[in-house]
């Protein structure tokens, strides 16, 4: 029989593997990001600006798929040029998953790599709340 210590170290396990689950998101669900776009250069980069829904395919870090998103942006007539940093919306076409303490991604477009970003961590909080919702439904 284990004692309540022993029982409290396997809860905390129990707790970490959960938490070293990665996180699942369906499609078509908005996840808040910061993207910062490369000016042409060593890297690639873009030469032209990009506008709301702009199609760019993604790689999160620790993951081996590259999935296609639309770039939202917060003003549909706005834009973002080459150089510069924005806080967005990714909506991607098919379900992902983002690995545990690696929220950075690469943006592609053609095959180029054009910028990257970071998964936001306080709408990041909402965003895993709605998608484990998503997930729990039939």
């Amino acid at each position: 029989m284990l004692g309540p210590a022993a029982l409290l170290g396997l809860s905390v396990i129990a707790r970490l593997a959960l938490a070293a689950e990665p996180l699942q998101f369906p499609e078509d669900t908005p996840v808040a990001v910061q993207v910062s776009l490369w000016k042409p250069g060593m890297r690639s980069g873009l030469t032209q600006p990009v506008f709301h829904n702009f199609m760019a395919q993604v790689q999160f870090s620790g993951e081996p798929a590259v999935i296609t998103c639309a770039l939202r942006l917060p003003d549909i007539e706005g834009e973002i040029d080459p150089g510069q940093s924005a806080e967005i919306a990714l909506r991607c076409t098919q379900p992902f998953r983002v690995a545990p303490g690696q929220p950075d991604f690469k943006l592609y477009a053609q095959g180029r790599p054009i910028g990257q970003g970071r998964l936001q961590a306080t709408p990041l909080q909402q965003v895993m709340n709605a998608a484990s919702a998503a997930a729990s439904q039939p």
